[in-house]
Order: C-alpha cells, then structure tokens, then sequence
C-alpha cells in the first residue's frame, strides 16, 4: 500500500509533507531511480537546447552571486550542494571559481560532465555537509539548485548552512515556485483540477515567491537577490498548452519554455536578469531563488 501524505502549513506560509519518507527510502529513490528515470524537463538525452537551457540557467544564477557580491577573485570557492549532472559546477569553473560539490550519487554527473567528478563528495550529501563544518571547510558561496524541496527537515538545513560560510560568504538557494498566485487562478478557472505539483516523496516542501523570502529572514539571512524563471504556468489557460490536461503536450511546453527563454537572454544578461527579478516580483515563475548572507 502507497504511502499518504497530508500537508502541514508552516509559521511563513510553506508547506510541507506529514509523514515524511525515511532516510532509507529517500537514499534509496535518489540512488536508483532519480536520474536513471526520465521525468518533468530532466532528460537522458539532452538536445542543443537542453543544453544551452541547463548552461544558461547556470550562467544567471552565477550572475545573480556577481551582483550580490562582486566578481569572482582568484581563489574564491563555491561549493554546490546536491550537483546532480555537474552543469553549475562547469559553468563556475569556467567563471574562475574554485568548485566543490557534494551528491548522493555519481550517476548523473557521470553521464553529463564526467571530467568534474573529481571535484565531488559522493554519499549523503548532508553528511558531508556536516562534515565540513567539522573540519572548518567553509566556502565564499554555497548552492544548492532544487534541493530544499527535496530535503526532509528544511528548517535544520538553514540552520546548519551559515557554518559552511565564510564571514561574508553568500547562499544562492532555488526552489520551485508552488502554491503561486497563477497556480492557484488556474485552479480557480478550472484549467487544472489538482495541485499537480505536489509529488512526494520527490518534493517534501512548497516554498513560493512570499513564504521562501520570510523564511530566509526569520533563519537569520539578509536577501541580497532574488528572481524567478520562466512562467511556464501560464501555459495553463490555454486549451492548446495545457500541459497538465494534456500531458502528451508536455514536451513541447518544456521546448517552448527553452526557446524562449534563450531568445530572452540574448540581449544580454543584464536585461534579463531585470526580466527575472520582476517575475519574482510579482509572484510567478516556475523556480524561485535566493541569494542572501546570514547576519550572524
């Protein structure tokens, strides 16, 4: 029998997942079946397009840390958390950071960017973690790209994030942008009949646009940055793109997205780095993410 879940609404408004899977079930989905399975825009095989979307998703997200705090110099570390395929951890290479990473399993970034295993703790991610913090390994910047909705306990996560920093050091955290307001008119309209983007035990917790930033302030961070993606959501209220009424039209909404994305970031990604922060803004985008430093 399937496990149940019901949603519990935190103090900030996110939500997360009662009862939560075990350690040994989630080491176990994220071991075997995770990146070894198509699903949502991941893919085995990636297009040019795929590709040029995972680099330019890299690209501003390093860009977003540049403007919170200046460029990179020689020296300067960043450690990503939850790697995956390793595509952030070659995009910072490349922009002269010093590159770390940690992941449960060596599986995907074998597959995608072999030549940077090496820079890479594999096992529990959150261990390590720990264990850096042990040994006093702190870092100028921390990532971690669509992990906290992954994680079981969020709230430890942040906790223990700050002792992996350097005084100054930054966190540049993205999540999905769930429970958002163009979710919720789409539900309201009746383009979709279910919040399709609740799927434990792959997500546990829903941050969106408003909760995700009050929850960094109350753990003690100052947001230096914020910006959202790519609004595929609104694809919803049209018969010919729903996406979720129709999943066999889901491929061509995620190529749709890509495209446009890529066409968005070609004047520069000034201009779109403006474009994504006023997505965030008003509260839609697919991801939201946060670049912040802990007060303390």
């Amino acid at each position: 029998m399937d496990r149940i879940y019901n949603l519990r609404t935190t103090e900030d408004g996110w939500k997360t997942v009662d009862p939560k899977p075990t350690a040994e079930e989630l080491q176990d989905f994220y071991a075997q079946k995770y990146f070894q399975e198509e699903h949502g825009p991941y893919t085995a095989k990636p297009s040019a397009d795929d590709l040029a979307h995972r680099d330019l998703q890299s690209r501003i997200l390093l860009h977003a840390v540049e403007k919170a705090r200046g460029a990179p110099a020689p020296g300067t570390t960043l450690l990503d958390i939850g790697c995956g395929e390793g595509f952030l951890l070659k995009a910072a290479s490349e922009a002269g950071y010093a590159v770390r990473g940690f992941d449960f399993s060596d599986y995907a970034i074998n597959a995608f960017n072999p030549d940077f295993a090496k820079f890479v703790t594999f096992g529990d991610a959150f261990a390590s973690l720990d264990a850096a913090i042990e040994a006093r390994e702190q870092v100028d910047v921390c990532v971690m790209e669509h992990v906290m909705e992954h994680v079981a306990d969020p709230e430890e996560l942040m906790t223990r994030l700050p002792g992996v920093l350097k005084p100054g050091g930054v966190v540049a955290i993205s999540v999905p942008n769930d429970f958002n307001p163009v979710q919720a008119k789409a539900m309201a309209e009746g383009h979709i009949d279910k919040a399709f983007w609740v799927v434990p035990p792959e997500h546990l917790s829903y941050f969106n646009s408003g909760n995700l930033r009050a929850f960094f302030e109350r753990k003690g961070f100052e947001i230096l940055g914020a910006y959202g993606d790519f609004p595929i959501d609104w694809y919803l209220f049209h018969p010919g793109s729903n996406y979720i009424a129709d999943r066999s039209r889901g491929k061509a909404a995620h190529l749709a997205r890509m495209q446009l994305s890529l066409t968005l970031a070609q004047n520069g990604l000034d201009a779109y780095y403006d474009l994504l922060k006023a997505f965030h803004g008003v509260g839609v985008g697919r991801s939201n993410t946060i670049i912040a430093r802990h007060r303390g």
